[in-house]
């Protein structure tokens, strides 16, 4: 259904097509929803039509556990220098680390993607998987003090 969906608007980004601007944006998220069909040729290991995009999915998937402890540490240390760490509850510091984290994620993604969009648009290229990982580790490790 969905390799359907994408082959229904494929011809809009094509060179002739009226969105053929917006091709590598549409070549990115479909690589992101299917697993592409091409294998590599040579090299000395065994390939598979897992490529580097669908890795690093797995990879932003395999954060979201360190993700949820970062929100609840930074809740956590937050009511222990206040002196109230015993009177709050776990979901309390989780929500406390998630509304000063998930904005920085959200902003480290718009910035970040938008860049690799652009440029993947004006270069004529294929958007580049590395900085799934990358907008989601750099909220992670900033300060939480640290400004938008």
């Amino acid at each position: 259904m969905i390799k359907k969906f994408f082959d229904n608007i494929r011809p809009n980004f094509e060179p002739e097509g009226k969105l053929h601007a917006f091709r590598s944006l549409f070549e990115g998220f479909e690589s992101f929803m299917l697993v592409p069909n091409a294998t590599a040729k040579n090299g000395v290991s065994i390939h598979d039509s897992i490529d580097s995009k669908r890795i690093m999915s797995f990879v932003v998937l395999a954060l979201i556990p360190a993700m949820l402890v970062g929100m609840y540490n930074i809740g956590y240390q937050n009511y222990a220098a206040a002196g109230h760490a015993a009177d709050a509850s776990w979901l309390a510091m989780l929500l406390y680390g998630a509304v000063l984290l998930i904005p920085k994620i959200l902003v480290s993604y718009i910035v970040g993607l938008g860049i690799e969009f652009t440029v993947a648009q004006w270069k004529h290229e294929e958007i580049q998987e590395g900085f799934l990982v990358s907008g989601i580790l750099i909220p992670l490790i900033v300060p939480v003090n640290c400004p938008l």
